[in-house]
């Protein structure tokens, strides 16, 4: 896997959070086409992955904030 800064992994989080956030607000206030849910799938997928990262990054590096708060959730 390709190494990442861990302020561009923090960035990506917080950027993919807020993407998935307006895609399920968007989801559920007019109904989701279902292009808007194989999109959200795709941006949930790239959160998952995101994930996974900071969970390696986690173990060697102490002074990052914990997922939950990034990911507002």
């Amino acid at each position: 896997m390709p190494e990442i800064n861990n302020k561009t992994l923090v960035v990506a989080i917080q950027a993919v959070a807020s993407q998935v956030k307006a895609l399920r607000w968007a989801a559920a206030a007019d109904g989701a086409k279902p292009e808007e849910l194989v999109l959200l799938e795709a941006w949930l997928a790239a959160a998952d992955d995101l994930e996974r990262a900071y969970d390696v990054a986690a173990r060697t590096v102490i002074n990052l904030p914990p997922y939950d708060e990034l990911s507002g959730g």
